[in-house]
């Protein structure tokens, strides 16, 4: 895994590779690789969290923000956007509290209600 930020979700383990800018899901018990994907609208790599049940997904290089449901078949990228602010690489976590997502890009700190 490359740039930590891993997460578990029933028994999955899913996170950003440094192989070929891939996401990947895999199995803890067995360490069963269940998808090795590319995200099209990311260009990168890059770091994730979760919350109500479903992905965060933060690209390392254009800062792009990817919504994902929690699929351990397939990577299952719903909708995204690019983060416009601030600028250079994307290396912060994206951190939700509060029912508010949390983005830095460079020197930009951008938040967004993902209360439901």
């Amino acid at each position: 895994m490359y740039m930590g930020g891993m997460v578990e979700v029933d028994g999955v383990v899913y996170a950003s590779t440094g192989d070929k800018n891939k996401w990947a899901a895999i199995e803890m018990e067995s360490g069963k690789v269940l998808y090795h994907e590319a995200w099209a609208g990311g260009k990168a790599r890059g770091a994730l969290v979760v919350a109500d049940g479903m992905f965060y997904m933060f690209d390392e290089r254009r800062g792009t923000m990817g919504l994902a449901r929690i699929n351990p078949d397939k990577l299952d990228v719903v909708s995204e956007f690019r983060i416009t602010d601030g600028s250079g690489a994307c290396f912060s976590h994206p951190t939700i509290f509060d029912g508010v997502l949390y983005v830095r890009r460079g020197t930009a700190l951008i938040a967004y209600n993902v209360k439901g």
